[in-house]
């Protein structure tokens, strides 16, 4: 059966409104603007409130339409019947449509809020991060600074230390080697008067001997 002339207008201006896309998608998107909690609450029950409704315009249209085709064959104008409950059909779901696509705009909104209030936060922390980070840097820097400073105050002590070991065992040693010098001169002195004495001793033993010898010399003369 033909499809009357009014109905193909209709139909093709629905058509033309479903497939053209919408104003707000033709225009150069505007830089999405940082969301509160309550506005991305009202927002999202929005969308869920579009979908919701888009569900029910949708059953309902289903409904109406499985009614309607067992009701036209009881009528006189079949056709006409048929062609009223399929552009009621196209009618309601057309209308489903736009109002899941003003959902899914909504969601959309939210995303792209969500990522310049995320942004906006980065923005904004950015410089009290980039301070703590160079106060860490300092205090890091300094810490080290104290460390290397104690190292060198360490290494300072320990050379002072080991040259005062040193010298201590230098003076020892030559504490020790004079002790022994002094211990060797006592001995070599104590060894020239033995040695004197056992001469002195030895000149008296041949002194007597002589006077012994004259002595008795003397008296074979007489």
């Amino acid at each position: 059966m033909p499809i009357p002339m009014t109905a193909m207008k209709r139909l093709l201006l629905i058509l033309t409104v479903l497939f053209l896309p919408p104003a707000w998608a033709q225009e150069a998107t505007p830089a999405a603007a940082p969301i509160t909690p309550q506005e991305r609450k009202e927002l999202l029950d929005r969308a869920q409130s579009l979908k919701s409704e888009a569900g029910r315009i949708k059953a309902e249209a289903e409904k109406q339409r499985k009614e309607a085709d067992a009701s036209c064959w009881k009528k006189t104008l079949v056709s006409a019947c048929l062609e009223d409950a399929r552009r009621a059909s196209i009618d309601s779901n057309a209308e489903a449509r736009r109002k899941e696509t003003e959902a899914r705009r909504l969601e959309r909104e939210v995303r792209q809020r969500d990522q310049a209030t995320r942004r906006a936060r980065q923005a904004e922390a950015a410089p009290r991060t980039r301070v703590a980070r160079e106060k860490q840097a300092a205090e890091a820097q300094q810490q080290e600074a104290k460390k290397q400073e104690s190292r060198e105050l360490e290494q300072a002590r320990s050379e002072k230390d080991a040259r005062k070991a040193s010298a201590r065992a230098q003076m020892e040693e030559r504490e020790r080697q004079q002790k022994l010098e002094e211990q060797k001169r006592k001995e070599e002195r104590a060894e020239r008067k033995a040695q004197a004495w056992l001469k002195k001793d030895q000149q008296r033993a041949e002194a007597r001997a002589r006077q012994e010898e004259q002595r008795r010399q003397a008296e074979q003369k007489q």
